[in-house]
């Protein structure tokens, strides 16, 4: 089951490319698929370990190298032929204008990914990830990066870094003396260098265009500060307010975590130089030499820009994938600034607080947040406030938003969804009692309280009690009404009890406190019959070999791996196992009353960027179910998903993985015993010596509607993996959730 959801995690968008910002959802691939995607990866380590003439490099290299980047191609998180993308092949067009057969050598694509950085591959293939574009400050910053990446390629550095390492490892040549710890810090010395070559190499590369060469420099104090937002503004602490409810200011810090201003010299035990080495090295290399170019823009600054917002909005979208709620929260305020009425920005901050609220009722909160003390910059007043803020004041706040989005798009049915929840959330785990919320605003309640103090002589009350003829207790009694009276209408305070009258006109014109009120009722009704139930099957015997009732399925990229006795992964048998095992969960079985429709990655044609792009949205949609666990909530990407339910017909997706295993008998006492005696060390040998085989099963089905895994099954079976014994446990898996199957002959 481990295995299985770090394949998934490894594995882990809609529209909106030739739209504006106005209807994005996430970036997704267009036009058709590139070779690199549809070749399959033995084809690939084939072909090219039969073309290397480097007696040097391996035949492990090439094994690694090919199927384990495939995997990542194909998991969707690859974009191709998107606006971003495209954008950086004309930069790359533009940079190795005179250098045509390198360049015909090169394809680039943009992985989806808040981490800043970029990366060249042996292949030619060279990847820029959504967080590196959404930081850059200039299309000259982004061009000397790509020099430096294209001059990893053209320099061999990761075939050369490759073989360095195994002579290092190996203790070959001048490495033959050193312990293991010092064939590390050689490991990472040699990294540094190739590093430090690409940069002067890149160097080289920019000078032969029209950009500034200052932008190199710029460009690295920008790799410095990647650790920090896309950017780094106050943040307003009247954001969360709205007409109907103020969020006191109070809650907010007056001071924050300042940048850091130094960078650290040190990087032993890093594969890069530090920044500060770079620049050095970089400005020793220039010397006085000069430079003609003087532009920070060529390809379009327009152009530029409009990429930038574009990764900048799918940071959005992969930060709350990734639960980051926190995160993502505060990128919405950073593009709310310039996109007031933004359909996916105001989406994005119900999803937000929907994600913190929930988080926080389960008691997972520090899951989704991040300690203030690691925060640096203006964020930081943000990561404060929602450290400090109660469980109460976060749900009432969150609920206020997302019933004023539900307003302002009543036809919207995802907006609808969220507020229907979070009434639940506010009625079951606010730890609120419907009656504490007030008709009235803070300000009205207040005025109100003012004018009756005044009204009524609190001061005079007690004296009089003090005169009457009264028991001692209860002229005690007394007196703490009064008090409390007065308290009460003195008293309030904004800081802790906002969030009672922050739903005021709700509850005055919506009778919200009476919903509530009915909704932990059939909770608590739902809870007592489900009791019952639970008593009744033990009393008597139930059949609980149900089936799911399922009519179709969609099949999402079965997994199959095969290892060897050493563990390492067979990974020709691997693909062409799964070709196979995809193929079983199609055939159309006897009596089975359940259509399946497959989606895989291995059976990708050119044509299939919409399975492709369906593929990326169903493998991260998974990874952020199972890591809600047992918190029901509506996914992120919840909305996206719901177009694919509408697509295929069905709400239930299968995710499978199958890996086939080798073992030995380990050691016992038995066999201790057994090699004591002459006529059974035969035995005990040969036990030791058998291979045993076996395989484990697993199987996830979710249902979109709920967002919810419908269905689970770990099987481990102590049997060689062959096609028949595989079919069956499939067959089964497939039988348990089919609608209203036949009994098997």
């Amino acid at each position: 089951m481990k295995k299985f959801l770090v394949s998934i995690a490894l594995l882990a968008g809609l529209n909106g490319f030739g739209q504006s910002l106005d209807q994005f959802v996430s970036l997704q691939c267009k036009g058709h698929i590139p070779q690199d995607f549809t070749t399959l990866s033995s084809k690939k380590f084939e072909t090219d370990h039969a073309e290397n003439t480097d007696k040097d490099l391996d035949k492990d290299f090439f094994m690694s190298t090919r199927f384990l980047f495939d995997e990542l191609l194909l998991s969707g998180q690859v974009l191709f032929n998107d606006p971003v993308t495209n954008y950086v092949n004309k930069l790359a067009d533009y940079v190795l204008r005179d250098n045509k057969e390198l360049r015909s050598e090169l394809r680039f694509y943009l992985l989806r990914s808040n981490t800043p950085n970029a990366y060249s591959t042996d292949q030619g293939i060279i990847l820029f990830t959504t967080g590196l574009i959404s930081q850059v400050e200039s299309e000259a910053q982004l061009a000397y990066i790509l020099c430096h990446e294209i001059s990893h390629y053209a320099e061999k550095h990761v075939r050369n870094e490759y073989m360095e390492s195994q002579k290092i490892y190996k203790g070959r040549g001048q490495y033959g003396n050193a312990n293991y710890k010092s064939r590390i810090e050689q490991i990472s010395n040699y990294s540094k260098e190739l590093e430090l070559e690409a940069d002067e190499k890149g160097i080289d590369m920019f000078l032969k265009t029209e950009y500034d060469v200052n932008e190199i420099f710029t460009g690295f104090e920008v790799l410095h500060y990647t650790y920090l937002p896309f950017d780094d503004i106050h943040f307003d602490t009247s954001f969360f307010s709205t007409p109907q409810m103020v969020v006191p200011g109070s809650l907010f810090p007056d001071t924050i975590n300042q940048v850091s201003q130094e960078i650290d010299y040190d990087d032993a035990g890093q594969t890069h130089p530090n920044i500060q080495k770079r620049i050095d090295a970089a400005m020793d290399y220039l010397g006085d030499g000069t430079s003609k170019g003087t532009k920070k823009f060529i390809i379009s600054e327009e152009e530029f820009f409009k990429v930038r917002e574009l990764t900048r909005f799918e940071s959005i979208n992969i930060s709350l994938s990734n639960r980051e709620y926190a995160t993502a929260l505060y990128s919405v305020y950073l593009l709310q600034t310039d996109y007031k009425d933004n359909r996916f920005l105001d989406l994005s901050l119900v999803k937000c607080l929907y994600g913190l609220t929930k988080y926080k009722n389960h008691n997972r909160y520090s899951e989704v947040t991040l300690k203030p003390s690691k925060v640096e910059g203006e964020s930081y007043t943000l990561h404060l406030f929602l450290k400090n803020i109660t469980k109460q004041q976060l749900n009432v706040l969150t609920f206020r938003h997302v019933y004023d989005m539900a307003k302002k798009y009543p036809s919207d049915k995802i907006f609808q969804e969220y507020l229907a929840d979070m009434k639940k959330e506010l009625a079951l785990n606010s730890g609120i009692k419907p009656g504490d919320f007030s008709e009235l605003s803070l300000d009205d309640h207040l005025a109100n309280a003012a004018a009756s103090v005044k009204e009524f002589d609190i001061e005079d009350s007690i004296r009089k009690i003090d005169a009457s003829d009264l028991s001692k207790y209860e002229k005690i009694r007394l007196k703490k009404s009064l008090n409390e009276l007065s308290s009460s209408a003195t008293g309030i305070s904004a800081e802790k009890d906002f969030h009672l009258f922050a739903l005021h006109d709700i509850v005055a014109k919506d009778n919200l406190v009476q919903e509530l009120k009915q909704i932990k009722k059939a909770y608590d009704e739902q809870l007592e019959l489900e009791k019952a139930e639970a008593e009744k099957d033990d009393r008597v015997f139930v059949d609980k070999s149900k089936h799911l009732g399922i009519d179709k399925l969609v099949v999402v990229d079965p997994i199959y791996e095969n290892y060897r006795l050493n563990d390492k992964r067979n990974h020709m048998k691997s693909e062409d196992k799964k070709v196979s095992i995809s193929d079983m969960y199609t055939t159309d079985y006897n009596g089975l009353k359940l259509e399946t429709q497959l989606v895989d990655s291995k059976n990708l044609t050119s044509g299939d960027v919409d399975e492709y792009n369906d593929l990326g949205l169903l493998i991260r949609w998974i990874s952020e179910v199972v890591e809600h666990d047992e918190i029901e909530m509506i996914s992120s990407s919840h909305d996206q998903v719901d177009f694919l339910t509408e697509k295929y017909g069905t709400s239930h997706f299968l995710f499978s993985g199958i890996y086939a295993y080798k073992s030995r008998s380990e050691m016992t006492s038995a066999h201790w015993y057994g090699i004591m005696f002459f006529y059974t060390i035969p035995i005990v040998l040969i036990d030791l010596m058998i291979v045993h085989n076996y395989f484990e099963l697993v199987a996830l089905s979710l249902d979109a509607e709920k967002d919810k895994v419908e269905f689970t099954q770990v099987s481990e079976v102590n049997l060689k993996g062959i096609d028949g014994i595989l079919q069956a446990y499939i067959y089964d898996v497939l039988y348990q959730l089919s609608s209203n199957p036949k009994k098997r002959n």
